[in-house]
């Protein structure tokens, strides 16, 4: 058997390894029905959970051994193996769990509710809990708290204090985690806080007006960026920009990019899209003539099969290979276009998805690009009906769609 250095090792996305190891079927009773077990190893250091991780695995190998069921080597032992089983069972007294009498710590509580939920939530979702739990006892200036000790002013002062670098709806998700462990611990222990005294709930945080839309780019917001990128240095960022204002992909779409997702349909050179955030993110898109020279440049020099070397060493549980992007044009971006906080990444979206509904760019009379054409080139939803949902949905021709993709134009870019 080929020998595995970090078998049963993940980390979530602040890079805390855990150990995470399937249960057997027959031993799953012994781990009150867990299909896995999950345990945090508080370490950043690979070495250090490496050696964590053998410790953990040679104790539960040594388990797993011993409870392991004989396994029977003809009919006649397998009845007979079944019939002591019956027998024993029926003699056996019910095992009982070891009673906890009293409400666990807030930090122990949090472990309890990673464990709990290890099957069901995503480790991003289950790194933003932990990340909640953090800044509540930075705030506080402790190690630990005792749940019945945290009051409702405290947490109204830990909101006042988020609020005054976070963004509204960032303070809604924290609460939100705060509160689904308060409410876990009112299920299961008699002396926790009271369910409908969840002193983490009842804030009205008034997220509604906070979501304020991303505005569009402009043709010149464009170029200042792609000029900076390149006058920086910042030559992925540039060749990621300048997809995305030539296509209008996602940024996970583009970061996600192979030499394999370059291919030829009908006699033209796609993107070929294979799977996103929506079902109909799955799609193909022309490549604009302004951009063929750079991607095949790229498609020769690939880092691990991805156009994009930040992509290729980004690791994340969810799969998504774009957070060094994301970050890095954020924060270069408001360098660049000072004072607009509105517009971000998902911007250039809306300025191709604009310019498309306009026809295109210029004074001349324009024929702006057919609805359903712009949902299948920016992966969007064409109607409800069948006959768009599932019969048409490769009805148009990369012939047809790239017409399309060649109105979008920036006249300092294509002539610098």
């Amino acid at each position: 058997m080929k020998y595995k250095p970090d078998q049963y090792i993940i980390s979530d996305s602040y890079g805390v390894y855990y150990v995470r190891i399937s249960i057997p079927v027959w031993l799953r009773n012994a781990f009150g029905g867990r299909k896995t077990l999950v345990r945090s190893l508080k370490t950043s250091d690979l070495r250090v959970a490496r050696r964590k991780r053998d410790v953990i695995a040679d104790e539960f190998h040594h388990i797993r051994q011993i409870a392991e069921p004989p396994k029977p080597d003809s009919l006649q032992d397998t009845i007979s193996y079944l019939k002591s089983v019956a027998k024993y069972a029926k003699a056996a007294p019910k095992a009982s769990a070891p009673i906890i009498y009293q409400c666990p710590s807030l930090i122990k509580m949090l472990e309890i509710y990673l464990m709990h939920n290890a099957d069901r939530l995503k480790m991003g979702t289950l790194s933003k809990t932990r990340k909640a739990v953090e800044l509540f006892l930075n705030y506080l200036r402790k190690k630990d708290v005792e749940l019945n000790d945290i009051n409702r002013t405290t947490v109204t002062g830990w909101l006042d204090h988020l609020r005054e670098t976070k963004a509204v709806q960032t303070v809604a998700n924290y609460i939100s985690a705060m509160a689904n462990i308060f409410d876990l611990a009112s299920s299961r222990y008699q002396d926790a806080p009271p369910l409908e005294s969840n002193v983490f709930r009842g804030h009205k945080l008034n997220t509604v007006q906070s979501r304020q839309s991303y505005e569009a780019f402009t043709e010149e917001d464009i170029t200042k960026l792609i000029s900076a990128f390149n006058k920086l240095g910042e030559d992925e960022l540039r060749d990621v920009t300048t997809i995305a204002a030539y296509s209008g992909m996602r940024i996970n779409e583009i970061a996600s990019l192979k030499s394999d997702n370059i291919c030829e349909v009908e006699g033209v050179l796609c993107f070929e899209v294979t799977e996103g955030k929506t079902r109909n993110a799955a799609r193909l898109v022309p490549l604009h003539s302004a951009i063929r020279t750079m991607v095949l440049e790229r498609c020769q020099k690939p880092h691990n099969g991805f156009l994009f070397y930040r992509a290729s060493v980004t690791k994340r549980e969810d799969g998504k290979r774009s957070s060094w992007h994301v970050n890095r044009f954020g924060r270069l971006k408001r360098d660049i276009l000072p004072g607009q906080e509105n517009k971000v990444f998902h911007s250039i979206r809306h300025l191709v998805a604009q310019t498309l509904d306009r026809g295109g760019v210029g004074r001349d009379k324009l024929n702006p690009v057919p609805e359903d054409r712009i949902a299948l080139l920016l992966g969007h939803s064409r109607g409800e009906t069948e006959s768009f949902k599932t019969y048409s949905k490769n009805a148009a021709s990369p012939v047809e769609l790239q017409q399309y993709i060649e109105l979008l134009r920036y006249s300092k870019i294509d002539n610098p």
